[in-house]
């Protein structure tokens, strides 16, 4: 039962290697917008919750009654709102990494910080939990270091490459494309460091790291699969 979580730089083609070791496994593929619409979901009624229990579930739904189970022992239960979630849960764990670039400034903003915090590790173990997946971004390599069962890769590349990426799939010039990766270089930063203590590109976070400047994304995710195949019951490849 693979577990990987792909964790890159803006415009390294994180993405692209995902859903490309998804395909190749056979396995599903999160990314934030499925984790935004798992929250939506936990917000639904109970009776809602119960009913998708009684269908063969999909994807979304079968990861939002995980983790409305385990959101009801959560710390981010009782702040005000749903009872399970709290208020606009669905749009904290759908944050860009661009959106924590500036330091919060007053003490709503912090304790909302670490309501972001607090339910994306609880989202990610939890969908983990599932097996048979490829976790995109999010910090799933830092939340999960200590499980065995997890192949870690980490996503790199040269400013120019990542730009060029960014400016061709934003239709944005490559200046605007660096600002761009600037902006989202450091707030990925921030939130690494805030969250975990660490860097996002720190290598003993990770079983390997592409720099995609010099590898094909095709090749990594190649290797990738290798390496999901050949994981041992220590966590070593």
């Amino acid at each position: 039962m693979p577990i990987i979580t792909v964790e890159g730089r803006v415009g390294a083609g994180a993405p692209d290697l995902g859903r490309l070791v998804a395909r190749e496994l056979e396995i599903d593929f999160v990314d934030r917008l499925i984790l935004a619409q798992i929250a939506r979901r936990v917000n639904a009624t109970m009776r809602a919750l119960v009913d998708q229990e009684r269908r063969v579930p999909s994807l979304v739904n079968r990861l939002a009654l995980r983790v409305q189970r385990v959101l009801e022992r959560s710390a981010v239960a009782g702040m005000g709102g749903d009872p399970y979630f709290g208020p606009g849960v669905e749009d904290l764990i759908s944050r860009q990494y661009s959106e924590y670039e500036d330091e919060p400034h007053t003490t709503a903003e912090e304790v909302d910080d670490e309501r972001f915090i607090a339910t994306t590790r609880e989202v990610i173990e939890d969908v983990a939990d599932q097996g048979n997946i490829v976790i995109l971004s999010r910090g799933g390599a830092a939340i999960l270091k200590e499980r065995n069962d997890v192949v870690r890769v980490g996503v790199v590349g040269r400013i120019e490459d990542r730009a060029g990426r960014v400016s061709e799939r934003e239709s944005i010039s490559m200046d605007e494309a660096r600002d761009f990766i600037a902006h989202s270089d450091a707030a990925q930063h921030r939130y690494f460091e805030k969250a975990f203590g660490t860097s996002p590109i720190d290598p003993f976070l990770y079983h390997f790291m592409f720099n995609t400047s010099d590898v094909t994304i095709s090749y990594a995710a190649r290797m990738t699969v290798l390496a999901a195949q050949s994981l041992d019951d220590d966590g070593k490849l």
